[in-house]
């Protein structure tokens, strides 16, 4: 299988038809019970499973909500921080060039020659080296730079905002990662959970059948709703990033 790779403008998958109305009953089956306590009585094994089942819902929950959050918030704050570290550094090596320029320094000028335009085509890591070069120039000539209105408080910036790209400049690819990885084990959450209520409290249910007919009846409607399936297609949102992150795309 060849992988390609493509400006990311993705599709973030949330839990089908079939997993919202299953996780969404399976959260009213435990209501149901929840609200009958007196029913159910003191029974150990009853409320350890109704507790059980309690537990598996905010896990499942918290996966669903880490699968259909948005990625978006981590690529704008990407893409603001290298927007501020890239007029910072345009603006310091300008001033370096300038200062070379005046002085004869052929060696400074070539390593200040820089644009916007140009910064802006670089990779991450290599944006981050020439952060530093010119932090590491501006620092050698802080004392003739300070003609050109360039002091220890810009530097200070530019280090400043070079901590902050670095800290932001995975993020999206994270949080794509992370999503992905909940995608992959939430239906074997939802799987554990139906198979509980299956395998212990249907069979723990049965006591009730003779001697609380309303109880139990309330119980299997709820567990109808639980059991139900749907065909419905996968809930789908698009989202399109500023940012350029890898998407793999599968090709025979």
């Amino acid at each position: 299988m060849k992988i390609a790779y493509e400006p990311l403008n993705r599709k973030v998958t949330t839990m089908n038809q079939d997993q919202f109305n299953i996780t969404g009953t399976q959260t009213t089956l435990t209501d149901y019970l929840n609200q009958n306590k007196t029913v159910l009585g003191n029974v150990k094994a009853i409320n350890d499973t109704v507790n059980a089942i309690m537990a598996n819902n905010k896990i499942i929950s918290d996966k669903a909500n880490t699968q259909e959050h948005a990625t978006d918030g981590a690529a704008e704050l990407k893409r603001q921080a290298r927007h501020d570290l890239e007029e910072k550094i345009v603006e310091i090596a300008d001033q370096l060039f300038s200062l070379a320029d005046k002085t004869g320094n052929t060696a400074l000028e070539a390593q200040t020659h820089l644009t916007l335009s140009s910064v802006d085509g670089l990779e991450d890591d290599d944006l981050e080296r020439t952060a530093g070069n010119i932090l590491q120039l501006a620092t050698t000539n802080l004392t003739a730079l300070a003609d050109y209105n360039v002091v220890q408080a810009d530097l200070d910036a530019l280090n400043l905002l070079m901590a902050n790209f670095t800290k932001v400049k995975t993020a999206p690819r994270t949080g794509i990662a992370k999503r992905a990885g909940q995608t992959a084990t939430l239906p074997q959450a939802i799987d554990d959970n139906q198979s509980l209520i299956r395998r212990q409290l249907d069979k723990q249910m049965t006591r009730f059948k003779m001697t609380n007919p309303d109880f139990y009846a309330g119980y299997q409607a709820a567990r109808l709703i639980v059991s139900r399936r749907s065909h419905h297609k996968p809930v789908t949102t698009t989202t399109t990033s500023q940012e350029s992150a890898p998407q793999a795309k599968a090709q025979k």
